[in-house]
């Protein structure tokens, strides 16, 4: 038995200790004793001019391509099969010598993207299955996840919020078991100050108790998935509930949508902040005072390929993580850049829309609806990709495009995966198929509800 499972079967108090003891290691981890130095310099890196912003940018490119090739199997081949030297890198602009690196390329031999001579101590495992839900487990060097966390916190100082600060935090993660049908649908994770509730029991029956007890608890901040906010703001707009101490809303992990948006600010009086990261720390996007979004040029080495009709594909050198260096990685997102720089002072470039990651709610026979299915393929490295589609509620088909090793045992594990996700009343069809249809922009959408007519 796994510990999730294990997890499911506690009582709701030991279930609140276990998120206690877990948030505890997470607190410790991320903001050890060198932390107090990465945000200080994340700090003061804030407001460089855009020269000596472009230079530290540029430097920290160098330094990354030359330890890359030094250090890792992949980019010592890949440079020698160009006839390039890292000393021809001597910025972000020069990296175009190389060809864009795709995610399947990654994925098909992650272990040649390792850098030689990493003690194991020294890496956290990370997983992402972004929005094409193909997973990748990879190491991240520990000082790569403070400074993730350091240009993250830099963001949410920006705008008055300061780790002290508790939150209402509405994530993906499945924190109450989806057997349970009463409140309370939240759990409590006291080091890292966050009351959590589950994105897989909110629905017309359960949303009072949601909202009351956000109010009740006088926090100040609510953070979450854009899709599960809006739904929430629903349900006040429905209710005619307000959420009077709340200060500041901010959205992460999908495109917040100009719907979403109007939604939550009618609900709560708040305009949600925006901020734009990925798991492989290969590109950060926050949004400053003034309502822009910039690029945080000092995180990690940030391209723009154009891609027709005014929009760009973000290509991303992870700078910070020497473990396991991604050098103009294709995220699959794409955005589109803003025509003027903003007033505020900030150095970053800036974007005017982020396109990524827009992903359509399922709905459960029952009439709930849940997004941001992802982390059902965090794990399932056998896959290459998969969609999620909906014709009615109460039914899904799945469509996979398998790697070798996707067998009947790695089925029936994706099955459990999304049973825990979505109930067991889900109809699943499981469909392999040998591709899956893109939008015209090149994009997959994750979820997709189909209508009469399509496939």
């Amino acid at each position: 038995m796994d510990r999730e499972s294990i997890y499911r079967r506690l009582p709701i108090p030991l279930q609140n200790a276990a998120l206690t003891i877990e948030g505890w290691r997470l607190q410790r981890r991320r903001y050890d004793g060198a932390f107090a130095e990465v945000m200080d310099a994340y700090r003061q890196r804030a407001m460089l001019s855009p020269a000596a912003m472009r230079a530290h940018r540029d430097e920290r490119v160098r330094k990354f391509v030359a330890l890359a090739v030094r250090t890792t199997p992949w980019w010592r081949e890949r440079f020698a099969g160009l006839n390039l030297s890292p000393a021809d890198i001597t910025g972000l602009d020069a990296l175009k010598a190389l060809p864009p690196l795709e995610k399947e390329t990654v994925r098909a031999e992650p272990h040649r993207f390792r850098a030689e001579g990493v003690a194991s101590g020294a890496v956290i495992m990370s997983h992402t299955s972004g929005t094409t839900g193909a997973g990748l487990i990879f190491p991240v060097a520990r000082e790569a996840e403070r400074e993730q966390w350091g240009v993250w916190w830099r963001y949410r100082e920006t705008h008055g919020i300061t780790r002290d600060e508790w939150c209402l935090y509405f994530g993906g993660r499945s924190l109450v078991p989806l057997a349970q049908r009463s409140p309370p649908y939240w759990r409590v994770n006291r080091p890292g100050r966050q009351l959590m509730f589950s994105a897989y029991h909110l629905g017309d029956e359960t949303a009072a108790a949601y909202l009351e007890a956000c109010r009740a608890s006088g926090h100040r901040w609510m953070h979450g998935y854009p899709s599960q906010l809006a739904l929430l703001a629903g349900h006040a707009l429905r209710l005619g509930v307000r959420l009077p101490a709340l200060r500041w809303i901010t959205v992460g992990a999908e495109s917040l949508l100009p719907l979403q948006r109007s939604r939550i600010e009618e609900a709560f009086g708040l305009t949600p902040l925006q901020h734009y990261g990925t798991a492989e720390g290969v590109a950060n996007i926050s949004e400053c005072p003034n309502g822009a979004l910039h690029v945080d040029e000092d995180f990690a080495g940030v391209e723009f390929e154009p891609l027709g009709d005014g929009q760009y594909r973000i290509l991303g050198t992870n700078f910070t993580n020497f473990a396991f260096p991604l050098i103009r990685y294709a995220v699959g997102d794409v955005v589109e850049l803003a025509d003027t720089p903003c007033r505020c002072g900030r150095a970053g470039r800036v974007v005017a829309r982020i396109d990524g990651r827009i992903e359509d709610y399922v709905t459960t026979a029952s009439g709930v609806r849940i997004g941001r299915l992802d982390h059902v393929f965090k794990d399932m490295v056998h896959i290459a990709e998969a969609q999620v589609r909906q014709r009615r509620p109460g039914a899904i088909r799945v469509l996979v495009v398998p790697r070798p090793g996707f067998d009947a045992v790695q089925e029936a594990l994706l099955r459990r995966e999304i049973a825990t996700r979505v109930g067991h009343d889900m109809h699943v069809g499981i469909e392999r198929v040998d591709a899956i249809e893109r939008t015209r922009s090149g994009k997959l959408r994750f979820v997709v509800l189909e209508r009469d007519g399509e496939a």
